[in-house]
């Protein structure tokens, strides 16, 4: 609000702001739950998830949660995992074995 009101104050400037990092997504009761959920989806798991803009922080109005969890959970159940040249995986490997480590951390 402090930022809001300052450009407000001054000359007009555009400001953005951001969420606290790690990629924040807003997913509101109004949209689209499957394309949300299909956004976000890609958005997190392009390039394995390993850049730094994948949309890592997904926040869903309360009242459409539940629904948007479940379909996440089926989406990301059905991702073709394997050896990344193959055409239809999706999901090929993490860049080093310590990325791998870190990725079962945050999901064990």
């Amino acid at each position: 609000k402090i930022v809001k009101q300052a450009a407000g104050e001054s000359n007009l400037k555009r400001v953005s702001l951001e969420l606290g990092g790690k990629s924040p997504v807003i997913v509101f009761a109004d949209s689209d739950v499957d394309i949300a959920v299909t956004d976000c989806h890609n958005g997190l798991f392009s390039n394995m998830g390993q850049n730094c803009c994948a949309g890592s922080r997904t926040f869903v109005e309360e009242s459409i949660y539940d629904d948007f969890v479940a379909k996440s959970i089926e989406l990301a159940k059905n991702r073709s995992v394997g050896e990344g040249f193959q055409a239809h995986v999706q999901q090929g490997p993490q860049v080093d074995q310590q990325q791998f480590d870190k990725i079962l951390e945050l999901i064990g």
